[in-house]
């Protein structure tokens, strides 16, 4: 159900292609929708900033997405 979904990514625009895919392939491999989401979100930013687009990031996501980072970082050390 959740790759019938794939099929309407616009592939042509890598910069909304690859976090979208990742976010799926991160909630199928780890069974959390959170994380996936997570996933998605930080892949997002990492390709707005490497394309030198940080202005097209709303403010709230860069929080949210920072938040995610640290959640993670929290996890990995405890």
């Amino acid at each position: 159900m959740m790759a019938s979904s794939l099929k309407e990514i616009n592939w042509s625009d890598l910069s909304e292609a690859i976090p979208s895919f990742m976010a799926s392939v991160v909630m199928g491999l780890i069974y959390n929708i959170s994380y996936g989401i997570a996933a998605g979100f930080i892949f997002y930013c990492l390709i707005k900033i490497i394309e030198g687009k940080v202005r097209e990031i709303h403010p709230m996501l860069g929080v949210v997405t920072i938040g995610f980072i640290l959640n993670f970082i929290v996890l990995a050390i405890l």
